[in-house]
Parts: C-alpha cells; sequence; structure tokens
C-alpha cells in the first residue's frame, strides 16, 4: 500500500440502498416506458384493422381484374397483419435485455404493413 492511502473501505449501506434504488428506478421506467409503447402500439393496431375493414367491405364492390388484384393485395395486407402480430407478442413478452432489438423488429414489421396497406389501398380505389 501506498504511503497516506487508506485501505478502500465497502461501501456504507446508505451508497448500496442509493445505488440500489437507482437501479430499481431505471428498472421501472423502463418498464413505464415499455408500457407506454405497448399500449400505444395497441391501439395503433386496433386502428389499422378498422382500416382493414373498411377497405374488404369497399373491395367488395369491384368486379372482375380489378376483383383478382384487390384479393391478392388484401390477402397480403393479412399476412403482413399476422407478422405484425407475432411481433406484438414478442413484444409484450420482451424483457429489458432484448427490448431494443424487440421493439427495433417489431416496428420493422409496422413499416411492412402500413406499406401492404398504402398498396391494397391504392389498388382498390383505382
Amino acid at each position: 500500500m501506498f504511503a497516506g492511502c487508506k485501505p478502500s473501505e465497502p461501501p456504507t449501506p446508505d451508497v448500496k440502498t442509493q445505488v440500489s434504488d437507482a437501479a430499481s428506478n431505471a428498472k421501472d421506467s423502463m418498464i413505464q416506458t415499455k408500457d407506454d409503447f405497448v399500449a400505444a402500439s395497441q391501439k395503433k393496431i386496433h386502428e389499422l384493422d378498422a382500416k382493414i375493414d373498411e377497405l374488404s367491405a369497399r373491395s367488395a364492390n369491384l368486379k372482375d381484374d380489378s376483383k383478382v388484384k384487390e384479393e391478392q393485395a388484401l390477402a397480403d395486407l393479412r399476412v403482413q397483419r399476422e407478422k405484425l402480430n407475432s411481433k406484438f407478442d414478442d413484444l409484450k413478452m420482451s424483457t429489458q435485455d432484448g427490448w431494443d432489438k424487440t421493439k427495433t423488429a417489431f416496428s420493422d414489421a409496422w413499416d411492412k404493413v402500413e406499406k401492404a396497406y398504402d398498396d391494397a389501398k391504392a389498388k382498390i380505389t383505382q
């Protein structure tokens, strides 16, 4: 040991408590953020489902070639919607360690379902 140095002392219980509280608060904050994101995503999914139902209803009036294109577009949209549902389930079950990766995967799936919706809508309104 160097002259003038004291052996390191273990942290006092107050410091341990503060560190533990800070870690707990950070975890609680992440959970709140996750809960908020999941709730907002659930709301957006419900809105998307209503829009998909509306497209399906509008497509009932289409005829022949338009009907075939529309049915394929809606089928593609439903496939993307099912993938989104799977990613949403993953999102709800994700842990703190996997949150960023799971959130990114959900966001990517959301982008794909939005594109599929836009494609289906364009085919139905032609």
